[in-house]
């Protein structure tokens, strides 16, 4: 049987080899991890993408050793079936970023059977989002250009999974999506063929943006692949918190009306986050 989306248990920011350790071994003892987040960015000291989240400008580990020792710890390719792979989520900070790692991420894809490449995603922040209107909120990439890279007919990032989304800011964390960001990104897909999307949702402004996030969820390729949503969060401070209240009324939200679209379409990538 599936694991239904919302018991997916996430492992964050593997961007150092210690925190790869980590993974590799719960992997190896079959713990409950579905699904490893790691963040990518360009190093122009070194040439080439490693593994960090800015304000880092370098790291250690380089993005092909990451893939590599996956790889080589057949971490998506043992999974029990197609449906229950781990997922491996790269989040790229940057365009450079991304097209300094296609020849890594298409050599771990050819070793990878291809009904698994679905369970590699590809994450990027392509267009602007809620929270503020300075420099840091504009998307450090081209909306088209990342489609057109990643849907091309040449690529093997084609059969990946793209999770592409907003920026965000933290100068007000219930900033709202609003109707023209959703209509921004539907009218930039629909010059796409992609089936396998999931759009990355700042949980905090789950609640204040429900009536645009719903055209998400409305908006299907094809029954037999509907698109989902991955709510994250995780920061813990009194300050920035998710309250258990919140995480509830957005679970009631999202997964009590069995009669609608609505259950097992999304992700929580949230720290501290169980079912009521």
């Amino acid at each position: 049987m599936p694991v239904p989306l919302i018991d997916f248990r996430w492992y964050h920011a593997v961007n150092d080899q210690n925190k790869l350790d980590n993974v590799l071994a719960s992997s190896a003892k079959h713990t409950q991890l579905h699904a490893i987040e790691a963040d990518i960015i360009y190093s122009e000291a070194k040439g080439h993408s490693v593994m960090g989240h800015p304000p880092q400008v370098d790291g250690e580990l380089t993005l092909a050793s990451l893939l590599q020792q996956l790889n080589e710890a057949n971490f998506q390719s043992t999974s029990m079936t197609d449906t229950n792979a781990n997922i491996l989520k790269l989040d790229f900070k940057s365009m450079k970023a991304l097209q300094a790692s296609i020849n890594d991420v298409e050599n771990y894809l050819k070793d990878l059977p291809h009904q698994l490449h679905q369970h590699v995603w590809i994450n990027a922040d392509i267009l602007a989002g809620p929270g503020g209107k300075g420099e840091d909120m504009q998307p450090k990439f081209d909306s088209v250009e990342f489609m057109e890279l990643l849907t091309s007919e040449t690529s093997l990032m084609k059969s990946t999974t793209l999770s592409i989304g907003w920026t965000t800011s933290l100068t007000d964390i219930y900033a709202p999506y609003t109707m023209d960001m959703i209509d921004e990104m539907l009218t930039l897909l629909r010059s796409y063929p992609c089936k396998n999307i999931t759009f990355p949702i700042r949980a905090t402004s789950v609640l204040t943006s429900w009536e645009a996030l719903r055209k998400l969820y409305d908006n299907n390729v094809d029954e037999n692949k509907r698109w989902t949503l991955t709510l994250w969060w995780s920061l813990t401070s009194e300050q920035h918190k998710m309250t258990k209240d919140a995480m509830n009324r957005i679970h009631s939200l999202l997964e009590s009306d069995y009669q609608s679209i609505l259950p097992n379409r999304t992700f929580y990538d949230l720290v501290n986050f169980s079912p009521p």
